[in-house]
């Protein structure tokens, strides 16, 4: 494939969420060791080109702090560079005070009154032959022929003309040029004296200049450097016209001269601004020359430290002066090393976030299995990092005297990693994450203990989250863990109150803003990377959720299964340590493929086994499998996530539906093979923890139900069989359950049921009320001891 063709494939995926999406999936179901080192090297790769370009900071200073390191002494003799904000200034002040060049352009004029000169010479001829060819026409002095031809002569030589007059215009042009034939008469205005004017006026204001730049953009007062030949003279720019300015001097110099004579002025004004160009040229290529040389000559040091003096005594205050040869220390050094240690400083770099991504992956390894064999879930981890590694980077692009490496939203990233894995984690990715910052900010380790406090504050305040609205409770407790680390730090560097007011300032911005990016990220994530968190499956297990309200009002038998089974896995899970969140709303949404055909399920209908007398076996095992497929189906028009929807398929596996498959075995006749896989659920067996104690809570929570006079012993006997069962059938080989974790479920379903079908005491009837009370009895019967159950069938397999 070519590389271009590789480059458009790569941007589809980027560009198209739902391609995104797919591959997430699917590298969520690869466990590659080769996928993981690769994200491993690429998010250190790309945290490379966020460090500073070799200028690490040994000390975070500021003036008016306390140097609080031993006597600084320098190493080698450096130039003392300016402030790049002073240095930038005094090169923009140099650009201003270099003049604008302009140069004359002696042909502009010299053309342009040439060509004046030969349009009146043309402009004259026309007229003379319109006033032949109206002599003809009047006086029939020729043929018809010859006036048509005369005609089409004179028309062409009008279109000749450069300037379009209008047929007024033309005959005031014609008077003039008639008055001209006449001297004798004492008209004042002539084409003879228009043609002497507008040569006058056009080369007075060429002598005067003309320039090619609107001078309200240069300003009026601005003095500019005017060059003709090899003559430089400096000059105000407002000696000279512009083309805003020409059109109203050439009307009012023609006013003046013919006084109420309108339109000979107008006539006057079009020709002459139609032979009057720009004869003084901006030269823009040789002013721009002239202010980079102005820029360039700007001095960048003020001074030299000496080899072995002393810049900074310890318990020293750190003044400007002080700061300027901080600085400039530091850039020499990162000058010194650029060609021989440029790619150790590269090398060192990259180890710095590979070593600390590689620490947090070993524990991911050694205590969140899960979470290290699901790439998807790495990606998401190292994307977090990388976002924190960016901020950090725009607080060292954005040039401003201010702290805002206190905009930095760690929290942010903490209290991501907290929601959507758990509060270990985002403590070890905080940890993560603050060593990161500081490495792009320039082993800037205090700002790692300010972040890795506020972040460690911001998680503890979502580890129980039970809402999203609860994130932004966080704001408080991340403003005090940056107050407590900021004046801590400041204390110990002698910063004055006003620096820790305007820290404090800036983390109080922080502390707004992280819960507020926490809120929207997350979203984002959950969509993206196909995570449930916790927070999800809260909200999933609201029985107000539309699919929930659905199942209790159109199968309520089924509905009231599934609360007990959330109780039976709720209580199984917290017993293994698994989520008893998911396992919980896994079994709430279990059954939701009932709702389509409610009565054909007993716990719906009384009489629900009458409906398959009319079915075959094996059609009724296909009735009873189909809940499966309409669950998932439903499931996913109302956008439940795969992690709960898992459970649908998961929580029968591929067990067999026994009553319709003994019942088909009973009715076979003679020869006929009856298929064991015809009577099976399509699967697959459960993948989880979660999805197999929701199998074991389904079987066990419909048989116990069919136990008649129910006791303690016969409850646990019937969990015995069933975990039995379900072990030697294969189905619990695919989840992570252990003997261990069957034993400690066992006895958590018994410790639930036994409280469900406890003895209780019958209390005697009440006798109707009477206006006034009887006298007490003195004796009653002894109470009478009954166990609550209900009616109940023996077999689930319907159910």
């Amino acid at each position: 494939m070519q590389p271009i063709a590789l480059l458009h494939q790569f941007s589809d995926i980027l560009l198209t969420p739902m391609k995104f999406s797919g591959y997430i999936r699917i590298l969520s179901q690869r466990d590659n060791l080769f996928v993981k080192w690769g994200i491993l090297v690429l998010l250190s790769l790309l945290t490379v080109l966020l460090f500073p370009s070799g200028e690490a900071i040994e000390a975070d200073y500021r003036v008016g702090t306390i140097w609080t390191d031993k006597d600084l002494i320098a190493p080698f003799s450096f130039p003392i560079y300016k402030e790049e904000r002073e240095y930038e200034q005094e090169r923009e002040a140099a650009a201003k005070s270099v003049y604008r060049v302009f140069e004359e352009d002696a042909s502009v004029s010299k053309n342009s009154i040439d060509s004046l000169q030969n349009f009146f010479e043309r402009l004259q001829l026309v007229l003379a032959q319109e006033v032949m060819l109206n002599f003809k026409r009047r006086y029939h002095r020729a043929s018809l022929s010859d006036i048509a031809a005369d005609s089409a002569v004179v028309a062409e030589a009008v279109r000749s003309i450069p300037i379009g007059f209008t047929e007024s215009e033309w005959n005031i042009l014609m008077k003039l040029y008639l008055a001209g034939l006449h001297p004798s008469k004492k008209t004042p205005f002539m084409l003879q004296k228009l043609r002497r004017d507008v040569l006058l006026v056009v080369n007075q204001l060429y002598l005067q200049g003309i320039v090619d730049v609107r001078k309200s953009l240069f300003g009026a007062d601005l003095n500019i450097a005017f060059r003709r030949k090899t003559d430089e003279e400096i000059v105000p720019l407002r000696r000279y016209l512009d083309q805003e300015e020409l059109g109203r001097t050439v009307q009012q110099t023609f006013l003046s001269g013919y006084k109420r004579d309108n339109d000979t002025v107008s006539i006057a004004t079009k020709i002459a601004l139609s032979f009057l160009s720009p004869n003084i040229i901006f030269q823009k290529e040789q002013t721009e020359e002239e202010i980079n040389a102005a820029m360039d000559a700007v001095p960048r040091t003020i001074g030299v430290v000496q080899q072995n003096e002393r810049i900074i005594g310890k318990h020293e205050r750190i003044t400007d002066d002080i700061k300027l040869k901080l600085d400039s220390l530091r850039k020499a050094k990162a000058e010194r090393s650029a060609d021989i240690n440029q790619f150790a400083t590269l090398l060192g770099e990259f180890f710095h976030t590979f070593i600390v991504s590689l620490l947090l992956g070993i524990y991911l390894f050694l205590f969140r299995k899960k979470i290290y064999h699901d790439n998807a879930k790495i990606l998401l981890i190292a994307l977090i990092i990388l976002l924190e590694a960016f901020f950090t980077y725009l607080t060292l692009t954005i040039d401003v005297d201010a702290p805002i490496e206190f905009l930095i939203v760690v929290p942010a990233g903490s209290m991501l990693l907290a929601i959507i894995f758990d509060s270990r984690v985002a403590f070890y990715g905080t940890v993560a994450m603050a060593f990161v910052v500081a490495g792009v900010r320039g082993n800037d380790y205090g700002l790692a203990l300010t972040s890795l406090i506020a972040g460690s504050m911001a998680l503890y305040t979502v580890r129980d989250i039970k809402h999203r609205t609860q994130i932004f409770r966080s704001i408080t407790f991340i403003f005090i863990g940056y107050v407590v680390s900021i004046i801590a730090l400041s204390l110990e560097r002698y910063d004055s109150l006003l620096s820790i007011l305007n820290q404090c300032l800036f983390a109080a911005a922080n502390s707004v803003f992280s819960p507020v990016l926490t809120y929207g990220l997350l979203i984002f994530f959950e969509r993206m990377f196909h995570v449930t968190t916790d927070l999800t499956l809260l909200e999933l297990s609201d029985f107000n959720h539309p699919l929930l309200r659905e199942l209790s009002q159109k199968a309520p038998g089924t509905f009231h299964h599934s609360v007990n089974m959330g109780t039976l896995a709720e209580a199984a899970a917290e017993a293994i340590g698994a989520n008893a969140i998911l396992a919980r709303v896994g079994a709430y949404y279990h059954d939701v493929g009932k709702i389509t055909k409610p009565a054909m399920f007993i716990e719906n209908q009384q009489r629900a086994a009458d409906k398959y007398d009319r079915l075959t076996p094996r059609v009724s095992a296909n009735v009873i499998a189909a809940h499966v497929s309409d669950g998932v189906e439903m499931a996913r028009e109302y956008g439940i996530p795969d992690a709960v929807l898992d459970f649908i398929p998961m929580h029968h596996g591929t067990t067999k539906i026994s009553f319709f498959y003994d019942q088909a075995v009973k009715r076979r006749r003679k020869h006929e093979v009856i298929n064991e896989n015809d009577f099976r659920y399509p699967g697959p067996r459960p993948q989880t923890k979660e999805t197999g104690i929701v199998m074991l809570a389904d079987a066990v929570e419909a048989s116990t139900r069919a136990i008649e006079e129910p006791t303690i012993q016969k409850i646990e006997e019937k969990i015995d069989a069933i975990i039995k069962t379900r072990f030697m059938e294969g189905e619990l080989d695919e989840c992570d359950l252990t003997l261990r974790d069957l034993t400690k479920i066992k006895s958590s379903f018994l410790k639930i049921l036994g409280g469900i079908y406890h003895a209780r005491i019958q209390y005697p009837e009440m006798e109707a009320p009477e206006i006034y009370p009887a006298p007490a009895e003195t004796a009653s019967e002894p109470p009478v001891v009954e166990r609550r159950h209900h009616r109940r069938i023996k077999s689930n397999d319907v159910s």
